[in-house]
């Protein structure tokens, strides 16, 4: 149980780092490149990670079909993920992503594995919390002052940014299960696949996905921030950030699938759903984020839902 937790542990602060430097990839160049790019890199991370492996690779059907699969879907979800914090704030966006955990609850549900108290309680409140931290902000006129609708443009945009949230919840929550199911004796291998296969999706996606003209996704209609001043002086320092997403990314999933092998599905997955409490503590120190109150309250009881899902 110890090396479950200390897995689970260590994929959270890995996928939780990685959301923050991907949030802020996402608002500071196009979406697809940092979606391609991350995860190029994490395939080549995964084959070196493989390369060192010091027993000969498995080669069963199941497992490279399920790796594949697992590797196939994680480029939607982080795609809707991104699409997420680049229109709304990566505090809110974290806890309703974290939703992610209650999948593989579900499906160790339908192999008969029946929930305790505390992991009923922590999905209602999961649920709950996802909903406060989408909910629209009602205001008087006064809050636009304009008269623009700039106000209904943000509030439109915050409820696009956490459906968008709920669906890749739903998508990184189906890679848990996949993930488990390719190899749970052999995480090593099924994680080294899955990057490997979400690499070579992305590479197909970048031959399909031609770019729009005009505006770069990441800069339209966003005010002209950054996390240090003069970065934009230091254009290829942000362009290495999918890079290092790339490899948090698969860090995580490396830790997550031993962690899973080492205990149940469950346990491990909503262990590691705690990232988004690690986005959260980056997005409010360094970047300084504050949030309506209906949305703050939302946030803590996703946090404590999975705290609870936990016991």
């Amino acid at each position: 149980m110890v090396e479950t937790l200390a897995l689970a542990g260590l994929a959270a602060v890995a996928w939780g780092s990685s959301d923050f430097v991907a949030g802020i990839c996402a608002r500071r160049i196009p979406i697809r490149t940092v979606l391609i790019g991350s995860k190029v890199a994490g395939m080549l991370f995964a084959v070196v990670f493989l390369a060192l492996r010091p027993w000969p690779l498995p080669t069963g059907n199941r497992l490279i079909l399920m790796a594949a699969a697992a590797g196939a879907i994680g480029i939607p979800a982080m795609g809707l993920l991104y699409r997420a914090m680049r229109d709304g704030s990566l505090t809110v966006v974290a806890p309703v992503a974290a939703g992610a955990a209650l999948v593989p609850v579900g499906w160790g549900i339908f192999q008969g594995s029946i929930p305790g108290l505390a992991t009923a309680v922590g999905a209602v409140a999961a649920l709950a919390g996802i909903t406060l931290a989408s909910w629209p902000v009602t205001t008087n006129r006064s809050a636009d002052p304009g008269g623009d609708g700039s106000l209904l443009v943000r509030v439109t945009s915050r409820r696009v940014s956490a459906l968008c949230a709920t669906g890749a919840a739903l998508g990184f929550g189906t890679y848990f299960v996949l993930l488990h199911e390719a190899a749970p004796d052999d995480p090593y291998a099924a994680t080294g696949y899955a990057r490997i296969a979400g690499g070579l999706a992305a590479l197909l996606l970048l031959v399909l996905w031609r770019p729009s003209r005009g505006v770069a996704s990441g800069d339209r209609g966003r005010p002209a921030w950054s996390l240090a001043s003069g970065d934009r002086g230091r254009p290829a320092l942000v362009w290495l950030l999918p890079v290092v997403v790339g490899v948090l990314d698969t860090v995580a999933d490396g830790a997550f699938a031993f962690s899973a092998a080492a205990g149940t599905i469950g346990t491990a997955a909503i262990l590691a759903s705690m990232y988004p409490a690690v986005t959260v503590l980056l997005n409010t120190t360094v970047l300084r984020e504050r949030l309506p109150h209906i949305h703050l309250v939302g946030v803590l009881t996703a946090l404590l839902a999975v705290a609870c899902l936990a016991q």
